[in-house]
């Protein structure tokens, strides 16, 4: 117990090896073979800070730990056929595998308690291991031919991937057993405790009362409730235990993937200084499998029945008409001028971490047992006996009786019961992206090569996720306009206890018995109604009863769905201009003047096992129906972008223009200097200002309406603020109308970025075999704060509801060159001093 709120450091270490075997042979003059195998560890031991998992007290077990290994071998054989034709083969593997200790880098895991207190810090780790290994064997084969003005190439590239996960958390859930003492589910009988406060008695006030009765059943050991997941064994159609001796069960699945790429080149020199490539691409990307036969999908209509059958595949399309072209043209018109154009299609295949993240929310993988003590047990389950902790209460539940088959078709349920899933689109096609470009690159005096250009995409069929299952509000609007016109007469929302002479407006889903006048009249609905929140009360109405049918499919909560509907532009002028190293200065300056427009800008899934989509977050659509609504400036659209770089040595010593022939004990201290440096300027990535409030759909919040002008988000200090905000107040916006969604995305820039490192470098040769290099770096070396927008500060918000909306402190955008430097936090100017011996 922490009470004196002690900080310190958290130490960690970071342990290899790693190690790297090669041979090169040459048989004969046409043959010759080459091998190469990596090896490498990368444990993070002693405390895992970067991933929220350090040692809480100093001398404590760590929560968790990661150890990292990979294997990279290649073999190859090259044979030259003939003077014109070139074949080379090569055969090889990676293997990735990571794992994340969790709740086992206590020793004495699982034999650990499985509650916690209010107020204690708890050194440990209620959570069971995460463990991938992700292997690809390889094959591919390149010809070349050349022949006349052609040069021919042509191969294949096949890969077959074996993701195997093992994990205590499969779709999102944690198996490890959890009590709870709380006095809200079973509040503790027959003991003398104080009234409760009230008007003109005195008395204890409620929040202190809860903490009595909870301390009440923590101190004396009266469990509440007992609270387990249940691992499905599908295939044997049972539930599994949460251990076996000292070993915890874990979800386990192997998604496998076979991707066969060919490939066919043409670099035809049509002249001289003319250029011409063609060829094209054959890429069959075959829909995934389960190494244990453990695929099901999703059957039957969104608004009837949907049961998850056996199948063979995730997706039953099998995509392997997808052909990518190529062409692309270089020509010189004169000595020291080029140009090139080119157009291109490239497909991105599906990540076996998408499918882990389907394959987790199938319904049955996991069930859900709750017993309270004497009274409710979940069915199917074993209930727990009314016991304390010291007559032996059970920490851990038997299992379940239920069969994991009798979820894959589950029964119409409440909202707040119904179990949520993700499943993929039967017709998933291969997310396609269009290339091209056009840019001419010109020699100048001194060194210098300049290159203006164009370079334009554009994405279709792009992957996206959805909650296909949300809750819009649209069948009840006439019934909430019905309670807000009631309210403002002075009635209660039903339209009873209106003033005299005031007559009260019907309100169909009460008239209709949905739901009944207290539903309504409570002080939880007048709160909605205050606020516009019609999609809030539209789940509320689907927690209650399943007369409404606002959800398109009563047997689910929230379905996840993953299609190929997105879409992506993207146009750039880009320029650079490079010096190469002479006279000593070397030089590059890079600009672009870019815009990227799309209807979803991250990936929807990504590595997590449930799935990307909140209430709140930027990736979640705000309304399903209109995704024309969803089309703006990408997330990370940055409008201009400058890099400069430079290294200059100072012309001082000897060899030099100053100084060339000082002594040599002389130029060791004034010889040898030389100054780098690196600046970065991006204008301010997009954001959306948010309602906080579901005015149109429980799925998401809507975004806020404008109040006259658009507001102008620039930095700018606020009474009683600490740190610079966009927006002083809220005054500038409103939450929408109910049903509506307020303004576009991406309507407002967060503030520009602009950083500067520079570095000071003293080289001192010792010997002709020895040198001494010194070198001071300073990162972001005028200290300057680059703020985020309210959406990623650490405190702040873009929602107009919330008490720091509009903040930007105190989270500063760290420019790339100190990532690795400062892991959290404000950017700083941060001053690093390094000493190398070469030799």
């Amino acid at each position: 117990l922490n009470t004196a709120a002690y900080f310190w450091n958290s130490s960690y270490k970071v342990r290899g090896p790693n190690v790297m075997g090669r041979i090169d042979h040459t048989i004969n003059d046409k043959s010759s073979i080459f091998g190469r195998y990596l090896f490498g560890d990368s444990n993070t031991l002693g405390g895992d800070p970067n991933n929220s998992r350090p040692v809480v007290f100093p001398g404590f077990p760590p929560m968790g730990e990661v150890y990292r290994r990979s294997h990279n071998l290649a073999v190859s054989y090259r044979r030259v056929i003939s003077p014109r034709i070139v074949n080379e083969f090569t055969a090889g593997f990676s293997r990735f595998m990571f794992l994340f200790t969790q709740g086992e880098a206590n020793p004495s895991f699982p034999d650990i308690a499985p509650y916690n207190f209010a107020n204690i810090s708890y050194p440990y780790r209620a959570v069971p291991r995460t463990n991938r290994a992700v292997t690809t064997p390889q094959i591919l084969d390149n010809l070349s031919i050349i022949s006349g003005s052609h040069q021919y190439r042509m191969g294949f590239n096949f890969r077959f991937y074996q993701h195997n996960d093992q994990r205590g958390q499969p779709g999102g859930v944690n198996v490890t057993p959890s009590l709870s003492f709380s006095r809200t589910i079973r509040p503790p009988v027959g003991f003398n405790t104080p009234p409760l406060a009230a008007s003109g008695r005195p008395g204890i006030v409620a929040a202190d009362n809860n903490r009595l009765l909870s301390a009440i059943n923590e101190l004396l050991g009266i469990p509440a409730q007992l609270s387990q997941i249940f691992l499905g064994d599908i295939k044997n159609d049972t539930y599994l235990p949460y251990r076996t001796g000292n070993s915890v069960s874990l979800w386990a699945q192997g998604q496998r993937l076979k991707q066969y790429n060919f490939y066919f080149q043409d670099e035809w020199k049509l002249r001289r200084n003319l250029t011409l490539n063609y060829g094209a691409r054959w890429e069959i990307n075959m829909p995934p499998t389960e190494a244990g036969d453990r695929v099901y999908v999703p059957e039957g209509d969104l608004r009837g029945t949907i049961s998850f059958k056996h199948a063979e595949t995730w997706y039953q399309r099998n995509n392997a008409n997808a052909i990518a072209p190529r062409l692309g043209i270089t020509y010189s018109p004169w000595q020291k001028t080029v140009i090139r154009s080119g157009y291109g299609i490239a497909f991105d295949p599906i990540a076996s971490f998408q499918i882990t993240a389907v394959a987790g929310r199938v319904p049955g993988i996991t069930t859900n047992c709750q017993s309270v003590p004497g009274r409710t047990t979940t069915p199917g389950c074993v209930p727990v006996p009314d016991k304390r902790i010291a007559e032996g209460f059970p920490f851990e539940m038997e299992v379940p009786s239920a069969k994991p088959s009798s979820f894959l078709t589950p029964p119409v349920q409440l909202l707040a019961t119904s179990p949520s899933t993700i499943f993929f689109d039967q017709n998933l096609k291969l997310p396609t992206v269009h290339q091209w470009n056009f840019n001419i690159q010109q020699e100048l005096p001194y060194g210098i090569v300049a290159q203006v250009g164009y370079i334009g995409r554009r994405g279709t069929r792009l992957m996206r996720a959805y909650d296909l299952n949300q809750i819009n509000a649209d069948p009840i609007l006439p019934s909430f306009f019905a309670m807000q016109d009631n309210l403002k007469a002075g009635c209660r929302p039903d339209g009873s206890g209106c003033p005299a002479g005031v007559p009260g407006k019907p309100v169909p889903i009460v008239t209709q018995g949905i739901v009944n006048a207290a539903f309504v009249n409570s002080s939880t609905s007048i709160g909605e109604l205050n606020q516009n929140a019609a999609g809030t009360m539209a789940g509320r109405i689907e927690q209650t009863t399943l007369a409404a049918k606002l959800r398109p499919n009563q047997q689910f909560a929230t379905i996840t769905y993953i299609d190929s509907g997105g879409n992506s532009y993207y146009h750039s002028f880009q320029s650079t201009l490079r010096k190469r190293f002479s006279d000593g200065l070397q030089l590059a300056l890079a600009y672009a003047f870019a815009k990227s427009i799309d209807d979803q800008s991250v990936d929807p899934v990504a590595a997590s096992s449930g799935g990307g989509l909140s209430t709140t977050n930027s990736r979640t659509p705000a309304d399903t129906r209109n995704w024309r609504n969803e089309r703006a400036v990408s997330d990370f659209d940055r409008r201009h972008v400058l890099s400069t770089t430079w290294l200059y040595e100072l012309p001082v010593g000897r060899g030099k223009k100053a100084l060339g022939d000082i002594p040599a004990a002389l130029n060791a201290i004034l010889g040898g200097w030389s100054l780098n440096g690196l600046y970065n300027f991006s204008t301010g990535e997009p954001f959306t200002v948010t309602s906080g409030v579901r005015t149109s759909n429980y799925s998401h919040v809507s975004r806020a309406n404008v109040v006259g002008a658009l507001p102008d988000a620039s930095l700018k200090q606020a009474p009683g603020v600490i740190g610079p905000v966009l927006f002083v107040d809220n005054s500038g916006f409103a939450i929408p109308g109910p049903g509506e969604n307020g303004l576009g995305r991406n309507m407002f820039r967060s503030p520009n970025f602009w950083n500067m490192d520079i570095g000071v470098q003293k080289m001192i040769n010792l010997t002709e075999r020895f040198r001494l290099q010194f070198r001071m770096e300073m990162f972001n070396v005028f200290n300057h704060a680059n703020f985020d927008n309210p959406q990623g500060a650490t405190d702040g918000s873009n929602q107009i509801t919330s008490s720091i909306f509009g903040r930007t402190c105190c989270e500063a955008i760290a420019p790339s060159s100190t990532q690795n430097i400062i892991q959290t936090g404000e950017a700083a100017r941060v001053i690093q001093f390094a000493l190398k011996l070469q030799f």
